[in-house]
């Protein structure tokens, strides 16, 4: 009895020491577990290398298990994870990117005989991962760590797990940290490579507005993009007179590819284009942009100024063959702008040149028309004559004149031609021309009429004609013969205030040749008027476009028939002026008065 109880005892005692060795070495392993994660810790927030970190995080699980392959995966762009490190897999796998919809919690084992892994999980089960571990930071997954067999096959004890599951978690701040760190780092080198571009644009600016000629804009603008973006090959399309025409070719001498950029459905179509442009060769596209990707120019550029597209800038392929980014694209639209800029300065600077030019013409037109005109009225012993002539531009179409014939006669004559400024100018020298070379004393108003009329009809076009009014003054008698041309017919005011209308004369000049005229003749005494005049005075018009009329300037005569012929005509000028106000003069004023005072 004794015995059995002895050896009861001893077996207790061992059972006791066995169950206490377990213990302990499930007590030396986990120690050894969290020595080993806290080493790791240490390494792993020793460094803000995310290669370093994710390298440390697989590689110490997989010497410590004897695992044949391992895969970490992180998130870089929404519901899309890219292979960042492996082991014992393809190279050629980093940097794939995985796009399947992952979405674990906890470790998750991989088979191939579950049909739900073969979808979810296809490229990890394709490649052996037969483990999966979620990288959790703040409640959500960074990436995951994945792991294949071991190498003795053996599967993996709880404890492995929760070691795996202890080091992912670990090292999600120490991942965070190094996301973040590539984030600015990142964020640095856009920003060095912002500062490098405004700083090229700004050295590109400073040549561009160097200089106003269009072509070395082009050409400045041509070798700095070609010299920027590494390409021999690029287009410029620009508008002008509102259509878009190809300016500049570097590198593209095919002649049916020429062809393609020269068609005008496709020039055309160009202003629609709004925004920069990068052709993906494994797209297809309209036109207009197929001919581009058929002649491989893959970035099309607007040029773009008050939001309206005056020019495209068409860059054709790297000769490295490396790829165009956002910021190039970013980079060749402030560009392209710049120098849409610089052209359309240069455009303004050559029509200024342009118009200043012509304005020194013009100025040297009028100055040779008003020598035309005569400088100063005869003043008769018994007449008061005054002459005025106001262009509404810088040439004038109307046309008075005083010629002394002999002693006793005078030519008084005024026109009106068709239109205005130089094309009006030029005829109405003609007609002073012609007018001087007809006129004597002993000429026949009627013949001489007739002579200017087929003159002007022979050399002028259809459109173009003249009103006109010429009458001798014969002061022995005191008579006025005159024939009227279609013109506005002069007021012949007598002493009393009546008014007649010398219309008496034939058709407008030019109309058509060989046209009959009629000569009148009225007697003159003290204190009767001629006024002659152009349809400027009375066609005058106010803001609200009335007219000044004639009803308005007979009753200005009537109302000053006692005024010299000087202040008759300052007194119709202040007329017009008070009544058109603010309104643009639009036509040619032109008075010639005469005023009977002996």
């Amino acid at each position: 009895m004794s015995n059995s109880s002895e050896v009861q005892k001893m077996k207790t005692s061992q059972e006791i020491l066995a169950d206490e060795d377990g213990t302990s070495r499930i007590l030396d392993e986990k120690l050894m577990e969290l020595q080993s994660l806290f080493e790791v810790s240490q390494t792993l927030n020793s460094s803000l290398n995310l290669t370093s970190i994710l390298d440390n995080m697989l590689l110490t699980p997989m010497g410590k298990m004897m695992i044949t392959r391992g895969i970490v995966l992180l998130y870089k762009e929404k519901n899309k994870l890219s292979v960042e490190t492996l082991k014992g897999l393809p190279q050629e796998l980093v940097g794939k990117i995985i796009d399947e919809k992952i979405d674990i919690s906890e470790p998750t084992f991989l088979t191939k005989e579950d049909e739900a892994n073969l979808t979810t999980f296809s490229f990890l089960v394709d490649n052996n991962i037969v483990l999966l571990l979620p990288i959790r930071s703040s409640d959500k997954n960074l990436g995951y760590i994945g792991f294949g067999n071991k190498i003795l096959n053996k599967d993996y004890s709880k404890s492995e797990l929760e070691y795996l599951k202890s080091l992912s978690n670990i090292a999600a701040t120490s991942i965070e940290n190094g996301l973040m760190v590539l984030k600015l780092q990142d964020i640095n080198r856009r920003l060095d490579k912002k500062i490098q571009e405004l700083n090229t644009i700004f050295e590109i600016g400073k040549e561009l507005n160097s200089t106003l000629d269009s072509d070395k804009i082009l050409n400045l603008l041509s070798y700095a993009v070609m010299g920027e973006m590494i390409i021999n090959r690029c287009l410029i399309f620009l508008e002008e007179n509102g259509e878009m025409k190809l300016q500049m070719s570097k590198g593209l001498q095919s002649t049916d590819e020429l062809a393609l950029f020269e068609k005008e459905d496709f020039l055309e179509k160009l202003f629609e284009l709004t925004d920069p442009i990068y052709l993906k060769k494994e797209n297809e596209y309209s036109s207009p942009l197929q001919n581009f990707q058929k002649t491989k120019f893959p970035v099309i550029v607007p040029m773009r100024i008050q939001n309206k597209t005056k020019g495209i800038l068409a860059i054709g392929e790297r000769i490295t063959k490396t790829p165009f980014y956002d910021d190039d694209l970013e980079f060749l639209f402030t560009l392209g702008n710049e120098a849409l800029i610089c052209l359309e300065n240069a455009r303004l600077f050559e029509e200024t040149l342009e118009k200043q030019k012509m304005e020194e013409e013009l100025a040297l037109a009028r100055e040779i028309q008003q020598k035309l005109l005569p400088k100063k009225c005869p003043q008769l012993e018994k007449y008061e004559v005054e002459g005025i002539n106001i262009s509404s531009l810088h040439v004038s179409g109307d046309y008075f004149d005083c010629i002394k014939l002999d002693e006793n006669n005078y030519c008084l004559a005024i026109a009106d031609v068709s239109g205005k400024g130089t094309p009006a100018s030029l005829l109405m020298a003609n007609l002073q021309a012609v007018l001087n070379a007809l006129i004597d004393s002993n000429s026949n108003l009627e013949e001489i009429t007739g002579r200017i009329n087929n003159l002007i009809h022979k050399n002028t076009n259809y459109d173009k004609f003249i009103t006109f009014f010429i009458g001798i003054l014969n002061i022995q008698e005191n008579s006025f013969q005159y024939v009227n041309a279609g013109h506005n017919p002069p007021f012949f005011m007598h002493k009393d205030g009546n008014i007649e209308l010398l219309e008496s004369g034939g058709l407008i000049l030019g109309m058509m040749p060989n046209v009959p005229y009629e000569q009148d003749k009225v007697q003159l005494k003290q204190g009767d008027w001629i006024v002659m005049f152009t349809d400027g005075v009375t066609e005058a018009q106010d803001k609200d476009g009335e007219d000044f009329e004639e009803e308005r300037l007979m009753e200005l005569l009537q109302e000053n028939k006692f005024a010299s012929a000087e202040v008759m005509k300052d007194k119709i000028l202040t007329a017009v002026k008070e009544f058109t106000g603010d309104v643009p003069q639009s036509d040619d004023i032109t008075l010639l008065i005469l005023k009977v005072t002996g």
